[in-house]
């Protein structure tokens, strides 16, 4: 984005400042030549001239600098030991009219080393410099203003302004402490030194809307209210208004809004945030959002439909977890810790010991079940020829047999759940992987069943 010319200055609202003063010493030779005869300072510093019994020092004009001219500009003439205090930027020539033409003149360049400050334009607007910024303050109306930033270098008499890859370039003329102009476009743009707080001022607002805080301040700046934002805030908290509520209050009998709503006064406040207030039942209580997601839109209908029964439980591998809708099983907590806090107990189903998780099996342990459950003659626990490796395990569990027969293997969870199977005809010695990467942790059992006999083993899973 271009910087328009005729904002820049306006924006240039802060107090200048300067590096502290330097002082510089010049000496008039009786060698006729002015030592140093060249010399960069900053402005505001002060260059003392010495030794001048036999010499003067004569401010001229470029031209007559060149062309060894004695003739005044109407500047600085020092007859005796004296000095010059530099307030404006710029080249200065000078000579010594007896002996000019023996080449004793000399050049002082007053650079500006800062501009950092706050500064009034005589367009009518204000701009804020920092060490490396412009803040430029537009004002379009007398309600708000506009903000324009931009990075800068300042070059000797040129300002470099950055924005968005681009360049412009201004040149700064006439500057002193206190003032300066700047020459953009054949324009020129004169500023003198201010100061100003930015939070006097509103910023206009984009969506073409607008809060008048001045008026928020006129009217409830006893309770500490500044601004549309903390008006709600006061509102709510004293009223227990909605967002709704507030901005559609007229004041009442204790604060006089002019036959005007809060709305009214707060714009942007009002526009933006009413339209997505919605409000969320949660474990029996109503909570206001402020991003459209709630299921109520306002906070009656909520009250009407959040009820704290909606509230049940569910049992989940010997615990309660409350769930804030009607899908558990349980009405309370206390009805759910009774059914799933129970000690283990054990079916015998199948053939197979599966555990309820409801205390209601007929076994206490899962030895007596296995005793009774399975014919214990055709039970051959640890047989010495099944080897599992390794267990515990974290995923795979080796299975190694040495039978001669058709053999199938199962494993199953505590509640009876097949989750691996496998059938085949071994012949004496065989291998296998049982893989339970993708089960929960816990306790399995594998069963492993021939034509004459079942082999119980736990695998545990880690």
């Amino acid at each position: 984005m271009i910087i328009r010319y005729f904002i820049l200055p306006i924006f240039i609202t802060f107090f200048y400042s300067v590096k502290a003063q330097t002082s510089y010493y010049i000496y008039a030779s009786d060698y006729m030549i002015f030592s140093p005869s060249n010399l960069n300072i900053n402005l505001g510093d002060t260059v003392y001239f010495e030794n001048l019994n036999s010499h003067n020092v004569v401010e001229v004009s470029e031209e007559s600098y060149y062309n060894n001219g004695t003739i005044s500009n109407g500047g600085f003439e020092l007859y005796t030991d004296d000095y010059v205090v530099f307030d404006e930027i710029g080249t200065y020539y000078y000579v010594c009219t007896p002996h000019v033409e023996m080449g004793m003149k000399g050049i002082i360049n007053v650079n500006l080393n800062s501009i950092s400050g706050q500064w009034y334009a005589d367009v009518g607007d204000y701009l804020q410099i920092t060490a490396d910024s412009f803040f430029i303050y537009i004002f379009e109306t007398e309600e708000c203003y506009e903000l324009e930033e931009y990075i800068y270098e300042l070059d000797n008499g040129t300002i470099n302004l950055y924005n968005d890859g681009e360049i412009m370039n201004v040149n700064l003329i006439s500057a002193t402490q206190n003032s300066f102009s700047l020459a953009f476009n054949n324009d020129t743009i004169n500023l003198v030194s201010t100061s100003f707080d930015i939070n006097d001022w509103e910023k206009c607002d984009s969506t073409n809307c607008y809060d008048d805080n001045k008026t928020v301040i006129s009217i409830f700046g006893d309770f500490f209210v500044n601004d549309c934002n903390s008006l709600m805030d006061y509102l709510s908290i004293n009223y227990n208004y909605s967002l709704e509520q507030s901005c559609n209050w007229d004041g009442g009998d204790v604060f006089y809004l002019d036959s005007n709503i809060v709305s009214d006064i707060c714009e942007c406040t009002c526009s933006n945030d009413i339209s997505i207030t919605t409000w969320k039942c949660f474990s029996g209580v109503c909570y206001e959002l402020g991003n459209n997601t709630g299921e109520y839109n306002s906070l009656e209908e909520c009250e009407l439909n959040c009820l704290i029964s909606d509230t049940t439980w569910k049992c989940n591998n010997g615990f309660c977890i409350e769930v804030y809708d009607s899908s558990g099983e349980y009405l309370s907590l206390e009805e759910c810790e009774y059914s799933c806090l129970t000690n283990e107990s054990y079916n015998c189903v199948d053939n197979i010991c599966n555990d309820p998780m409801d205390g209601s099996g007929a076994f206490s342990t899962l030895n007596d079940c296995e005793q009774v459950c399975q014919n214990i003659s055709s039970i051959i626990n640890n047989l010495t020829d099944v080897n599992i490796f390794p267990n515990p395990s974290s995923n795979i569990f080796n299975l190694e047999l040495n039978i001669n027969s058709e053999v199938e293997i199962l494993v199953t969870n505590v509640i009876g759940e097949q989750v691996h199977f496998e059938s085949i005809q071994s012949s004496r010695k065989y291998n296998t992987q049982i893989d339970l990467s993708d089960s929960s942790k816990g306790i399995y059992n594998l069963t492993i069943k021939t034509s004459d006999l079942i082999s119980n083993h736990k695998l545990i899973l880690q």
